[in-house]
């Protein structure tokens, strides 16, 4: 099996899990919307919205990995990902460092036209 299938693969399974997560939140709130009691069937953690919501997750999950364009389409995209080229630590300490001071001297900027047009407004208003 192609490496990338195998990290797709995993990413639906990942997916599988937080889908069912989602539906079993997603269910609970309905059937307290609704006014349906949520009956536990195997102890305290294990209710109808659990098992609703697992079954859905794996259920659109497994749609989702049996579509041929979907599938296709998350295995470009992993190809892509496995190409590009990431920067290392120093380039990336580099690159922070640029943006913050590109930040501060745009923001120092902007203060001042603030505090331009202010001035100016308050001097044809003339509040001062």
């Amino acid at each position: 099996m192609d490496e990338v299938k195998r990290y797709v693969n995993l990413t639906y399974i990942v997916a599988a899990i937080v889908m069912s997560w989602f539906y079993m939140k997603l269910s609970a709130w309905v059937l307290s919307v609704a006014h349906v009691v949520d009956v536990h069937l195997l102890g305290e953690r294990v209710t109808y919205s659990t098992i609703a919501g697992i079954i859905l997750g794996v259920i659109t999950a497994f749609l989702l990995w049996r579509s041929p364009k979907i599938y296709e389409g998350s295995l470009n995209v992993a190809r892509e990902m496995k190409k590009v080229t990431w920067p290392n630590a120093d380039e990336t300490k580099y690159a922070m460092k640029v943006v913050i001071a590109t930040s501060l001297i745009v923001a120092m900027i902007l203060f001042c036209f603030d505090l331009g047009a202010k001035e100016l407004t308050d001097l044809i208003l003339g509040i001062k």
